[in-house]
């Protein structure tokens, strides 16, 4: 390395020149200590004045920074009077929509923050996971990809959005909460309702056939999550009477007509209407509140009263923040053991004969009187008190109506009592035919199946067999003897080959109805 220059330099630090008078030489002197000898000695090395690049950075600096704070006081000048907002919590079911098809657009988009969630509806809608002996694969699910939390612009019909999704504490601070709000540059707040409505009409579109659950969770405080989205159940595969099933189909949709909640208030009824449904296990009474669901569009909104965490507080917020058109089901309301609050309960001593043991009575509780914390008059005051909501169809199922009270059943609160019994001779021909009964998507997959290496999924027979066979079963079994779900489970595990279901029958009547004689829960049981 050459040297010679670096031996001629003279280090006169009270040398001024070019470099060093300019004001930001003065002004780094100022800052960085030593400056100037730095700055004369690079520029005898290199030939470089660093006082011009250091100008130039100051320069570009300084127009970048004026440039973010005009550009944030338009922002911040638009925002506030240009810009209109709509926020969606996360208690609300568009909440769900909304995010549902944000990712959707982000997923068609180059977004660069986003959140991934395992998606396990998406593995439902493959068919094509079975090896060439017909075994199925199961594959783990792929990612989706979502809004994540911040904010990020979107364009729908032209126009430039913003979402912002944040988690921020509830009133009390006990648990978060999530929201998203909805901005664009309009003196209202019209483009983002045209936004969401669009929003809804894509969800329907996607949901024409599925009926939303929502169940009742405790977070900090009770609030309605969704928790499922199953395909709507057909009305037809309800094992109960046709006229019933008429007769429940028109009552709800009169009372769902628009005229009606008019009509009601006219007269100063409140406008409510609830469903008893009643009857031995495995009849069919839930399958027929998801069944009507589907039939009129609604979500069904479940509450178990046997959750000895429900206050009747948190009851009434529940029913209060219920959508004006929903299906509230309240499942084996027998279960919950209501009672009214002063009902007596005689509790015997357990040694009759002992001469210091005597009856013993007291007043239950209500804490006492029933398996869960709510009581009779807590879920009275829900249904139908003085504040409680209207619009919705409450329906409640019980496998022994003769256990509830008269005041939970009277006519205003119950207004249709439907009975479920035992299979018919009709309901078990049904059964079997709908059992067997391929639709025409099986048909078409069926064949393609049966032209490929893979064994034929079924043994189904054709329509008129199928029939005749139908028949021969329901004849072989007793009517009002066994529940549709009981003969459903037997015909599920034959459900590929009608001519087995028959072959196996008389054995499995034989043993259920032994079983059934003997009061044993268990098929063979001694």
């Amino acid at each position: 390395m050459d040297f010679s220059r670096l031996q001629n330099l003279q280090y006169d630090l009270n040398a001024t020149s070019t470099t060093a008078a300019n004001l930001p030489s003065t002004l780094l002197e100022l800052v960085v200590p030593g400056y100037s000898t730095i700055s004369q000695l690079a520029f005898r090395l290199t030939g470089i004045d660093i006082g011009v690049l250091v100008t130039g950075w100051a320069l570009i600096f300084g127009c970048h920074t004026a440039w973010r704070y005009l550009y944030d006081l338009v922002e911040g000048y638009f925002d506030e009077y240009y810009t209109s907002s709509i926020q969606v919590d996360d208690d609300d079911g568009l909440f769900n929509d909304v995010k549902d098809w944000l990712s959707e657009q982000q997923n068609n988009t180059s977004s660069r923050k986003l959140k991934a969630v395992t998606d396990y509806e998406d593995n439902k809608k493959d068919d094509n996971v079975d090896d060439e002996l017909g075994i199925y694969k199961y594959e783990a699910p792929m990612p989706r990809y979502e809004l994540s939390y911040g904010s990020d612009d979107f364009f729908h019909q032209g126009r430039r959005f913003k979402v912002a999704r944040s988690s921020v504490k509830d009133e009390a601070g006990s648990y978060m909460r999530e929201n998203l709000e909805i901005y664009c540059y309009a003196r209202t707040a019209q483009p983002v309702k045209d936004l969401l409505a669009h929003i809804r009409q894509w969800k329907i579109s996607q949901e024409t056939a599925m009926t939303s659950v929502y169940r009742a969770l405790n977070n900090g405080g009770r609030y309605w999550s969704k928790q499922s989205c199953r395909p709507s159940r057909p009305l037809q595969t309800v094992s109960l009477d046709q006229q019933q099933k008429d007769a429940i189909v028109e009552d709800i949709n009169e009372y769902l007509h628009p005229a009606t909640a008019r009509w009601y208030a006219a007269r100063g009824i409140p406008h409510r209407r609830g469903y008893l449904f009643h009857g031995p296990p495995g009849t069919g009474k839930t399958s027929l509140s998801f069944a009507l669901a589907g039939v009129f569009g609604l979500e069904v909104y479940c509450v178990s009263l046997n959750d000895k965490d429900l206050t009747e507080s948190e009851l009434c917020t529940l029913f209060d923040t219920l959508p004006d058109r929903c299906i509230v089901l309240l499942e084996d309301i027998d279960s919950a053991g209501l009672k009214r609050e002063e009902e007596p309960v005689v509790v015997e001593a357990p040694d009759a004969d002992s001469k210091t043991s005597k009856d013993v009575t007291k007043t239950a509780t209500k804490a006492d009187s029933s398996s869960g914390s709510i009581s009779l008059s807590a879920l009275l005051n829900a249904i139908d008190g003085a504040a409680s909501h209207e619009g919705h169809v409450l329906i409640m199922t019980t496998n022994t109506p003769e256990q509830l009270d008269a005041a939970l059943i009277r006519p205003g609160r119950v207004d249709l009592q439907v009975a479920f019994t035992l299979a018919t001779q009709d309901q078990i021909h049904e059964t079997f035919v709908r059992m067997y009964s391929q639709t025409s998507e099986e048909q078409i997959r069926g064949g393609r199946r049966t032209n490929s290496k893979s064994r034929p999924v079924s043994k189904i027979a054709d329509p008129e067999t199928l029939e005749a066979m139908a028949r021969t079963f329901s004849q072989q079994l007793p009517a009002d003897m066994f529940s549709p779900a009981e003969i459903q489970g037997y015909l599920l595990m034959r459900k590929k080959d009608p001519q087995r279901a028959l072959n196996d029958l008389k054995k499995w009547r034989d043993e259920m109805l032994e079983s059934k004689k003997k009061g044993k829960k268990l098929v063979g049981a001694q």
